[in-house]
Order: structure tokens, then sequence, then C-alpha cells
């Protein structure tokens, strides 16, 4: 099983077409070229692939290993809401 690699894409916002794509060890050529299309007036999004993402990508999970690794990480997130690790936004804060 060969190990997928990591990309970074740089998408045109309204039509959703990827215009440029690189390995993440070349992240700056992505922002480099995104602002080089904003410069032309070409409204762009960069997606980098998020730490869980490389990490099953560079482990060469399949894709329902990285489904279930993804659903752990998710409820223990969850798990921690209320807790001290975790702000509620909509709380406002105590000022002793």
């Amino acid at each position: 099983m060969e190990k997928e690699k990591s990309k970074i894409l740089v998408r045109d916002v309204q039509s959703q077409q990827t215009l440029f794509e690189c390995e993440l060890a070349a992240s700056e050529k992505a922002y480099e070229y995104a602002a080089h299309m904003e410069e032309l007036g070409i409204d762009v999004e960069v997606i980098s692939p998020t730490l869980s993402e490389t990490l099953t990508a560079s482990l060469g999970l399949s894709p329902e290993a990285r489904d279930q690794y993804q659903q752990s990480l998710d409820q223990e997130l969850e798990a921690h809401e209320g807790s001290c690790c975790f702000e509620d936004s909509s709380t406002p804060k105590k000022i002793h």
C-alpha cells in the first residue's frame, strides 16, 4: 500500500476549481500563487490538510480507519466541553 501524500490546494472560491496544487513541504509556493491570483482580482482560498489528515495519510490508514480516527477525535473534543480546557464564548466571564 502506497502512502498518500498530503497536498495544499489553491481553489477559485466561485467555481471551486483547483487552480494550483503542491506538496505540503512547498507550502510557500501555494501562498505565493494565491497572492498572485488575488492581485489579478481572482478570489481564491488555500486549503491545507489538517494535522489529523497528514497523520493518517503518513500512516497509510485506509479510508475506514481514517473515518474511525476522525470520529474518535471528535468524540474526545466533545467530551472536553465544559472542562477547564474548553472555553465557551457565549458565557460571560466573571471579573473578581
